[in-house]
């Protein structure tokens, strides 16, 4: 359970176009990447039910699913944080939490590619990398004013 709800932390990010402003001010940002998150805040809370659900029946496969529901809408949310452009103030600060995003991210993929492969230990070594580096991404998130894609999101 633990390891899910990392899993789900781990979405701190988005789907939709991002905004057209190339040289925002760093409020703006911050104000548009957590709207962001926040409005995908419902649909992770319902995949964490989902997960409680699966893990209280015992059920491995409701469980895989639901994680690779959680992780296909972090990598979702993830992209749009990615695509949105940083303002220099806050390029100091965001360059390394985008790197580290990164890095989640391909773990992301990799869990989900093993687990459609059905390749059950190397889709639980991949969650077990996200687990790990979910609270760093976490407080660079919190760090940078973009609690709702951080830790709000946990």
């Amino acid at each position: 359970m633990k390891l899910s709800l990392a899993v789900i932390a781990t979405a701190a990010l988005g789907v939709v176009a991002p905004s057209a402003a190339v040289a925002q001010s760093p409020g703006a940002y911050r104000a548009q990447l957590n709207r962001h998150c926040r409005a995908f805040t419902p649909r992770f809370k319902r995949i964490e039910a989902d997960l409680k659900k699966a893990a209280d029946a015992k059920d491995p496969k409701l469980l895989a699913y639901a994680l690779g529901q959680g992780l296909a809408l972090n990598l979702k949310q993830d992209a749009y944080i990615a695509r949105v452009p940083v303002p220099a103030p806050l390029r100091a600060r965001m360059v390394p939490t985008l790197r580290l995003l990164r890095t989640v991210d391909r773990h992301s993929r990799l869990a989900l590619l093993k687990g459609n492969r059905g390749d059950g230990q190397g889709f639980r070594t991949e969650v077990e990398a996200i687990n790990r580096l979910v609270p760093r991404l976490n407080k660079r998130l919190d760090g940078a004013g973009l609690r709702d894609c951080g830790s709000n999101q946990a």
